[in-house]
């Protein structure tokens, strides 16, 4: 089984963006993907870093997202999630 774990980072930048209510919506699909197949997402990677990241299109009542996370032991942790502008 496969957990999804929010890191504080990525809490603090849930309440940044208005809590998980504003957000809410947009993050159910991103996890539901996630739970599935999180190896399935784009990767970055240099020599100091490594992440996977998702971006989310806007809807008239979410914002656009760009979530942040890595996996680890088959876990995936949230680590970070901003509104994509234009």
């Amino acid at each position: 089984m496969r957990n999804i774990i929010a890191s504080e980072a990525f809490e603090a930048c849930v309440e940044r963006l208005g809590g998980y209510r504003a957000i809410d919506d947009a993050l159910e699909a991103v996890i539901d993907g996630l739970m599935r197949n999180p190896y399935g997402f784009p990767r970055f990677e240099n020599d100091h870093v490594s992440f996977r990241y998702v971006c989310t299109k806007g809807t008239m009542f979410v914002p656009a997202l760009y979530v942040v996370f890595r996996i680890e032991n088959k876990d995936v942790i949230l680590e970070h999630v901003e509104e994509l502008l234009d």
